[in-house]
């Protein structure tokens, strides 16, 4: 079986389906489209951990022009791409029978099927730079710090998820499995959060593969010291941005957010303490 070839399209299905969960309009869409990608997060980690049991190396790429195919002018275009998607991965699964692919196979067969069913029209408005919230008004300034803030934290929060996952699944210690499990969790949730609003202003950007070094053999108790700072730092930001937004839900949204990124720094230390007392 070729581990490598499965997990590179269970990510490739992951990005897709989180990105797209936010660029479509209607609410119960947009929650089909979430919940999919989450079990296609699930896939690729339970690949990813059935690769490192049989001692097969891989590594986070993607490929970014398979992913840009999500950046289409309608809802009806994306969900035809989503569905393709899904073809090719019932398609990799051909000839092998084990539990795991046998699970992806039953789950993305009915995942089709529940694209196929929907009726979507809207326009994908996602990319067009329109730079502005429903019922929310933003003076230049603000609007301008908003935007630069979530182009970096959408960017931050996927290598954030990707560098969790790959801890996870190289990690024996199960206090650090916990943390690095809860942390790509809440990454995911910022991620999804964060590329809402983006999607929103028409700014939404999709993400860039990640180079080699920034999981693979890093010293992970440095990488774990180096992250508890910065998650003060992110701490900070949100706070220093939540002071320039004249807008309260943004506000207390920015507010909200920075008091996870305390958290997660908490989350950070008992792996690091775990790691240590090893």
């Amino acid at each position: 079986m070729n581990y490598p070839q499965i997990i590179k399209k269970e990510h490739e299905s992951f990005i897709k389906f989180i990105y797209a969960s936010v660029m479509v309009k209607e609410a119960d869409v947009r929650h089909k489209l979430n919940d999919i990608a989450l079990f296609k997060y699930r896939h690729m980690v339970w690949i990813m951990q059935d690769a490192v049991n049989n001692n097969v190396k891989f590594n986070m790429d993607f490929d970014e022009k398979e992913i840009a195919k999500i950046k289409v002018e309608t809802e009806d275009e994306l969900i035809e791409v989503l569905k393709e998607d899904l073809n090719q991965n019932i398609a990799i699964y051909e000839g092998i029978n084990n539990p795991t692919i046998n699970r992806f196979r039953s789950d993305d067969e009915f995942f089709l099927e529940e694209l196929n069913i929907l009726d979507v029209e809207g326009e994908i408005t996602s990319f067009n730079e329109n730079k502005t919230l429903k019922e929310i008004e933003l003076d230049e300034e603000s609007k301008s710090a908003l935007v630069f803030f979530l182009m970096e934290e959408t960017f931050k929060e996927y290598e954030l998820i990707t560098i969790y996952s790959y801890l996870k699944v190289h990690s024996n210690i199960a206090i650090a499995n916990s943390a690095f499990t809860d942390l790509a969790y809440d990454s995911i949730y910022h991620l999804k959060r964060f590329a809402s609003l983006a999607s929103e202003m028409g700014v939404l950007t999709l993400p860039r593969v990640i180079p080699h070094d920034k999981y693979e053999n890093i010293g992970v108790v440095e990488f774990l010291k180096e992250n508890i700072e910065e998650e003060m730092d992110a701490e900070k930001q949100c706070l220093i941005l939540a002071e320039k937004i004249g807008n309260k839900y943004l506000k207390d949204f920015l507010l909200f957010i920075s008091r996870q990124e305390v958290y997660h720094g908490e989350l950070l230390q008992r792996a690091l303490n775990a790691i240590n007392n090893k």
